[in-house]
């Protein structure tokens, strides 16, 4: 019995101790919707008026590696500078307007990051992330 007690205390303390310097997962506190409906048919997603849809996908050239080029309602942005400035000042007319990213399966993550933090340092009140259903 003691051999087993010794164990579990060396297992708790390495614990303990491996998980000491893990960084906090609250970083993007954004909260996705839980649960899903699933139908046969595909799902047609409305965009009503109100929301700011940002788009993030790559764009590649003949030989390059791609670019991230972000649709602000359906207009293109490539420089981040320029986005950083019409997110602002859309901000600062409407801070409480839903902004919503929708993301493309190869967009890196740092991209998504750097437009995200855009949207939080424009003072946004809700930022959320739109989902696809995936298939079973």
């Amino acid at each position: 019995m003691t051999p087993m007690i010794d164990v579990i205390f060396q297992l708790l303390i390495f614990f303990v101790c491996a998980s000491a310097g893990q960084m906090v997962e609250s970083h993007l506190p954004t909260e996705l919707a839980a649960g899903a409906v699933d139908s046969a048919a595909p799902v047609i997603v409305e965009r009503p008026f109100g929301e700011v849809w940002l788009r993030l996908h790559r764009r590649a050239a003949k030989g390059e590696d791609g670019t991230t080029v972000v649709e602000l309602n359906d207009r293109e942005y490539a420089d981040e500078p320029v986005l950083r400035k019409t997110l602002l000042a859309l901000a600062e007319t409407t801070p409480e307007i839903p902004v919503i990213l929708d993301i493309d399966g190869p967009v890196p993550l740092g991209d998504v990051v750097r437009v995200y933090d855009a949207c939080q340092s424009a003072n946004f009140r809700q930022v959320s992330f739109a989902t696809k259903l995936g298939k079973k």
